[in-house]
This record gives C-alpha cells, structure tokens and sequence, in this order.
C-alpha cells in the first residue's frame, strides 16, 4: 500500500472527505505514536513502510516542538490523555477531525501494511488502555 492508498483508506474508515486534511491527520496520530516507541522500534516500522509514507512516520516536528515549548518529555499513559493530545492538535490546525476516529482509523491501516509481529511489538510498548484501543483498531 502506498501513501495514497494508505490515506484513502483513513478517509474511508474516519469519514473524512479531504485528502490533505487527512495527511495531515496521519502525520499528527503518526508523530505520537512513533514519539511514544523506542527509536529502535520507530526503525523496524519504518523498514516496513513504503518510501512515501517513511516520510509521514518520521515527522517528529511535533514531538520536538512539544519538547522545546514544554521541556519535558511526553509520556502519555492513558488512551484520554493521547485522546486529547490528537485533539488538541486538531483545534490548533482548526482541522474537521474527530480525534478517537482519525487515531483508530490510522492505527488499523498501519497495522494493515506492517507484519503481525511488528504490530505486536508496537503494541507491548504502549500502555495498557492504549495497547487495547491499538489492538481493537
């Protein structure tokens, strides 16, 4: 699956209408979860995306920026708290998003183009309620 395919198929799932509005949901769900993993695992994922959805998983502008505001790391422990980050963003970038479908939606299409194994691994680094919402996804 390509990029394209990969944002249809988040427009599909989450309802929404426009692709770039829809990228731009993907680089948001993608930046905190990759921020979340080990740059290990954040490596293994990447090897097993393809070339132009690389360049979505390893936007870490917002995470960086994040950091550089704030000064402490971000460590979501809850699936509200990473609720309400995605949709914090939303509102920043005045984006018609729902942030629970736009996350769910992301994670079961990357869980469609990675192996099972690397999808198990993702899931074993996520806290508990996050780990079932990514799973049931």
């Amino acid at each position: 699956m390509n990029k394209d395919d990969f944002i249809k198929k988040v427009m599909t799932l989450a309802n929404i209408e426009n692709k770039e509005i829809a990228e731009r949901g993907v680089q948001i769900v993608f930046s905190l979860l990759s921020y979340r993993l080990t740059e290990g695992e954040q490596k293994d994922v990447e090897a097993q995306l393809p070339h132009d959805l690389k360049r979505i998983w390893n936007n870490r502008v917002w995470a960086v920026n994040f950091f550089r505001l704030s000064g402490k790391r971000l460590k979501y422990r809850h699936k509200m708290e990473l609720m309400s980050l995605v949709d914090n963003e939303i509102k920043r970038e005045k984006l018609p998003l729902h942030a629970e479908k736009l996350t769910k939606a992301v994670f079961h299409a990357l869980k469609e183009n990675i192996s099972f194994g690397e999808s198990e691994d993702i899931a074993h680094m996520l806290p508990k309620d996050v780990r079932e919402f990514y799973k049931a996804a």
